[in-house]
């Protein structure tokens, strides 16, 4: 997990110009590269597609019950053990339009834990993490979702981030009630 948070800020750097060693005092600031800095104002599987691509992440494009783009994310690209250890989730969309441009995404995983988990857990990991919500579903299953909207703008970097954070936040919500 730590390598997919490390990835992700590793990115943020080499876009921002990147830390270099330097001898004399900077007088300007690099330029940041306006493919990495791009601002997003729809999402697409395309994009979505791309930013799981960089980080690691094994997907596969579909449609969603209503016809909607959908994108299942399944695995990681490490073959030796240092993904993520939970990549078993969807990318659902939102407010689409005919070309499949959408305002908004809904990260969702789902986890049937053998043993009951309380509420109180559910609660304390809510309370300790920020971004992603926990519940229990309509089929008593424990859900852990995250909502990302491009309305108004968002950036490229800033929805990478975001993904890798949900992935993070996977692992620990798996620990806390025992499915890890």
């Amino acid at each position: 997990m730590k390598l997919v948070i490390t990835l992700a800020a590793g990115l943020l750097a080499v876009a921002a110009g990147g830390a270099s060693a330097q001898t004399e005092a900077p007088t300007a600031r690099p330029p940041v590269d306006d493919i990495a800095n791009e601002r997003i104002d729809r999402f697409s599987t395309a994009l979505v597609g791309e930013l799981l691509d960089t980080l690691g992440l094994l997907y596969t494009v579909g449609q969603g019950p209503y016809g909607e783009p959908a994108i299942a994310v399944r695995g990681t690209l490490a073959s030796d053990g240092t993904g993520p250890p939970m990549t078993r989730f969807d990318v659902q969309f939102f407010g689409c339009d005919d070309d499949g441009r959408c305002d908004e995404m809904s990260l969702v995983s789902r986890y049937w834990p053998t043993r009951p988990t309380s509420l109180t857990t559910v609660n304390r990991f809510n309370q300790g993490t920020r971004f992603t919500t926990a519940y229990t579903g309509l089929e008593g299953e424990l859900v852990l979702s995250m909502d990302l909207s491009a309305v108004g703008g968002i950036g490229r970097q800033a929805t990478m981030i975001m993904i890798a954070i949900y992935v993070y936040n996977m692992d620990g919500f798996a620990q806390a009630i025992g499915v890890s």
